[in-house]
């Protein structure tokens, strides 16, 4: 299509430099043309231009208002605009236009008092109210403006527009703002609305500047967005998405509270699977094995904790604790055994404790904590011959702390008498303590999360350990110094901890839970029983909207509370993630028949070779004709590239990113060449690079893949890039262009084309 013709008129002499147009005004009006609508229609109480559009004005405020009063127009669902005009008054000005204002209310007052009539309370408030208003301009406190509130409502039909301009004029009477509809003048309340700074209608309200800043309807819309951040949820009445990062926050600890059925394990399993494709290392106490699936799937490691397991803890193990915390630890382990302490059973503890490992030839000199611990029974053997002591201060105490040792060496905890056996070398892990004794499951519980924690600090790299029925542990003991000591310090570690539990009442109210409550930055608020909304309502200083969202909130809505943020959010996971946390019954039993189907069986073979459908690429040589076919009706696609040799390759891909193919295939091939070597590497569809993993040595590596059409997006592209790559302990960048490596190393650092990839990364896990 040609461009139209724009000028016209008589030829003008060339060298006349202010009749020539330049190119930028040309281009001005060119898109002024281009953008402008072909037809406008404009009838009495609305125009249409492609939609229809219906402004409705406000005319009249409440009295009095709170901060965000205008959030509740905001967070209706509907299409339309919204536009506020403001415009300050001169002090001089106010204070005539008061003056006058307060002289015709008096004369009112007086015309009414003189004729005996009774002079209506508003006329009165009113007189106040202005009275007040001037000494506090006069003051300076206060300056006036004049507001106008306008929104346009739109709909393809008329039918679809009534219904949406009802909808805002009751929310608008609602919050008392009285609306109207101002026929014939259509165009100019568009005009008022749209981005043009102009207020054509001029259906203003004079106000103070608090008032003003009361109308700004934002105090509920999203929360800060990190480039590491994960999705949530989604505002419950506007569906922003909620994309926050724990990690940025003052602290990265989670607390999620709720009644039995809320959504508590599913909510935090999308959680926990979105933080592991960040790159963050998870660590699970599972108490009822609900998060098994979703380690499965993730080719975690599930440690099974019982009386017929081979993995187990020794409390008496040092974890690369000195002497002192060591101590300090058992003792909080023997609360969990025994309860509170006693001061006679405090005492004979920390006696027997030290004799038992100098039995073992561990003392306080660090060169001795390397040596083969003891186990329970040794100290059990130290305690025993005290129950045969004459005093009775000594008799009883030993007699209640044998009594109790007595399972964990001869009973059914005995499995814990002996050295500990765990590998924690997983990015993702999970405890299965669902078949051991209740009798010993906050004990078990206490040992994993100390031993997890410890092995933790180790790395400074992103970890999260899952508490679950978090309360088991937390209210061991009254004091339950150790475990609040942990929570207070994980920071520093770069770990956070994620607590559940539906003892609410208990949390509140202890002071074990109110030093957890402060030591969480995030809180995750689920359906609650009414027992204990009181409660919550005053610990967490909730208005009486977020009451009533809690009270009558159903699976899968909650109360976001970050620091200072609260935001009412339902939790919503896509089809793929669905599958993999679901707890429904039926659902699990559907997706196994369905597992059972994706199993590709050769005829000519008795081994059954899985197929994964769960993989996003796959190299086309190594499927089977009905692979291909099953991988199609999914929404995969034939692409051809060259592999990280430099051959020529068929891959069937779904690439669902908004990067080029070449770049997704690429980006997923250097992920396979590094876990050759190590599972840590990690892909990121986010600001982060496209590649990340850790060597032998803990250095962390980042690879950044440039494979876009065109050298100047792919120099902006790695120029954008760059400073996020130098965060890293070492990076380079993978080019598809051989040209960006021969004339742009010195710019980004080491640039390799895909063929450099294989013995680069082979390079870190050479052995020195």
């Amino acid at each position: 299509m040609g461009l139209p013709f724009i000028g016209g008129g008589k030829k003008k002499e060339a060298n006349v430099k202010t009749d020539v147009e330049t190119y930028t005004e040309y281009e001005d009006r060119l898109i002024e043309y281009l953008t402008s609508p072909s037809t406008i229609d404009i009838h009495k109480a609305d125009i249409q231009i492609t939609k229809y559009h219906q402004v409705i004005c406000a005319i009249n405020y409440p009295r009095v208002v709170d901060p965000g009063w205008l959030t509740r127009l905001i967070q209706m669902n509907l299409d339309f605009d919204l536009s506020i005009h403001i415009s300050p008054y001169k002090k001089t000005t106010t204070i005539k236009l008061l003056e006058s204002e307060l002289k015709k209310q008096k004369t009112d007052l007086y015309a009414l008092e003189m004729e005996g009539k009774i002079v209506p309370q508003s006329l009165l408030q009113q007189h106040q109210d202005t009275m007040d208003l001037l000494q506090v301009i006069q003051a300076g406190y206060e300056k006036m403006f004049d507001i106008s509130l306008y929104l346009d409502a739109k709909a393809y039909n008329k039918d679809d527009l009534d219904r949406v301009s009802k909808q805002i004029r009751d929310t608008m009477n609602s919050i008392m703002i009285i609306p109207k509809v101002p026929a014939y003048q259509m165009y100019q309340g568009l005009q008022s609305v749209l981005p043009l700074g102009a207020d054509k209608l001029e259906v203003t309200q004079n106000i103070t500047s608090t008032a003003v800043a009361a109308c700004f309807p934002f105090a509920i819309t999203s929360l800060e967005q990190h480039a590491t951040g994960i999705l949530i949820g989604f505002n419950e009445y506007n569906s922003i998405p909620i994309i926050i990062d724990p990690f940025e926050l003052s602290n990265p600890n989670i607390l999620v509270l709720g009644t039995s059925g809320g959504g508590k394990s599913y909510s935090i399993k999308l959680i926990l699977m979105r933080e592991f494709m960040e790159g963050v290392s998870i660590n699970v106490i599972d108490p009822q094995a609900e998060y098994a699936d979703l380690i499965k799937t993730f080719r975690g490691d599930i440690i099974r904790i019982a009386p017929d397991s081979d993995s187990v803890i020794n409390p008496f193990d040092m974890m690369d604790q000195t002497y002192d915390e060591k101590k300090l630890s058992l003792l909080a382990f023997f609360r969990c055994l025994l309860g509170e302490l006693t001061e006679p059973q405090r005492a004979i503890l920390d006696e027997t404790i030290d004799r038992t490992y100098e039995e073992k030839g561990i003392s306080k000199d660090p060169k001795t904590w390397s040596r083969e611990p003891p186990l329970l029974e040794d100290l059990y053997n130290e305690v025993l011959p005290l129950t045969k002591s004459q005093k009775e201060i000594i008799y009883v105490p030993a007699m209640a702390i044998v009594n109790r040792l007595k399972s964990y060496v001869f009973g059914p905890m005995r499995f814990l008498n002996q050295h500990t056996k765990i590998d924690l070398s997983n990015r993702m892990i999970s405890f299965d303590i669902k078949d051991a004794p209740d009798i010993g499951k906050g004990t078990i519980m206490f040992l994993l999360l100390e031993y997890v924690y410890t092995q933790m600090k180790k790395s400074k790299t992103r970890k999260i350990l899952v508490i679950d029925e978090a309360w088991t542990v937390l209210s061991a003991g009254e004091q339950a110094e150790y475990i609040l000591r942990l929570v207070k310090t994980c920071r520093k570690f770069n770990l956070g901890l994620i607590m559940i539990t539906q003892d609410v009442e208990d949390v509140l109210v202890s002071r074990a839970g109110r030093a957890v409550l402060t030591n969480t930055a995030t809180k995750l608020l689920l359906k609650q029983d009414t027992s204990v909304l009181d409660q919550i309502v005053e610990r967490f200083h909730l208005n009486e909207a977020e009451r009533r969202f809690l009270q009558i909130s159903t699976m899968g809505r909650a109360l976001l509370i970050a620091e200072t943020m609260h935001v009412p959010i339902y939790i919503s996971a896509s089809p793929d993630e669905h599958v993999i946390i679901t707890t429904r019954p039926d659902e699990q039993i559907a997706m196994e028949q369905l597992q059972k189907h994706e199993v590709y069986r050769p005829a000519s073979s008795d081994v059954e070779r899985e197929f994964d459908m769960t993989k996003p690429i796959h190299r086309k040589s190594d499927l089977t004709d009905d692979q291909i076919t099953s991988l199609n009706q999914r929404g995969f696609e034939e692409v051809r590239t060259r592999n990280l040799e430099g051959n020529s390759e068929l891959f069937i891909i779904r690439n669902e990113t908004d990067s080029t193919d070449e770049h997704f295939i690429m980006q997923h091939l250097i992920l396979e060449e590094v876990r050759k070597y190590t599972e840590s590497g990690l892909l990121h569809h986010t600001r982060l690079p496209d590649v990340t993993f850790e060597t032998q040595t803990g250095k962390m590596v980042a690879i950044e893949v440039e494979a876009d059409v065109g050298m100047k997006k792919s120099l902006d592209n790695m120029a954008e890039k760059l400073p996020i790559m130098q965060k890293y302990e070492d990076y380079f960048f993978v080019v598809g262009n051989p040209a960006l490596k021969r004339d742009y190393s010195s710019k980004f650092g080491d640039v390799l084309t895909r063929e450099e990839v294989p013995p680069r990364i082979a390079s870190y896990f050479r052995l020195r």
